[in-house]
């Protein structure tokens, strides 16, 4: 599945460690530098609230290590755990090898067929570490431009039946018909 998105950071005067670099002329994001690991939009839209809490020192209940379990909205999807963990160098190519702590979510079942590809073990890191900064856009400016982009819903993806990112409870709803964005 391909995600085809095409994103134009404006040039403006800014201290933003995302953009700083960029204020003279902007920057172009296309869909190999929107979004780290190869990951679905709607997952990592998913994702962010619970990677921004973690920056902020969020510590969640699911275990003693403070991680959060979530899942994407397909009925038969991907589960992740949300977690910060010191960096023991084998975090993807990005990861500044002197970046202490790193935020990602491993993914710990998949449930069905997933069109991303997304298998038990990978990573998805939160890219906050400045080597990631400098290749990846601003996760906060892709959260907000989020409901705006024409985003293919993937295939797993059931209107019938999204769940809730909290795959430890048994929480689906149906979205109706005249609310629904299309399916390409």
């Amino acid at each position: 599945m391909s995600c085809d998105l095409c994103i134009k950071h404006l040039p403006g005067e800014t201290d933003c460690v995302w953009h700083r670099e960029h204020k003279e002329h902007g920057k172009d994001y296309g869909p190999h530098n929107i979004l780290p690991s190869n990951v679905c939009p709607i997952m990592y839209h998913t994702l962010y609230p619970y990677f921004l809490g973690a920056l902020f020192g969020a510590r969640y209940a699911y275990n003693e290590q403070g991680d959060c379990q979530v899942c994407c909205p397909a009925a038969k999807g991907v589960d992740v755990l949300v977690k910060v963990r010191p960096n023991d160098g084998k975090f993807e190519a990005g990861v500044d090898a002197d970046w202490r702590d790193v935020i990602h979510a491993e993914v710990v079942a998949v449930h069905g067929d997933c069109p991303y590809q997304h298998k038990v073990g990978d990573r998805i890191v939160f890219p906050t570490t400045r080597s990631m900064r400098t290749q990846y856009m601003c996760p906060a400016g892709f959260n907000n431009l989020f409901p705006f982009l024409k985003i293919d819903i993937p295939s797993c993806i059931d209107f019938d039946r999204v769940r809730c990112p909290d795959w430890m409870e048994n929480i689906y709803y149906r979205i109706d018909e005249n609310s629904r964005v299309r399916k390409d």
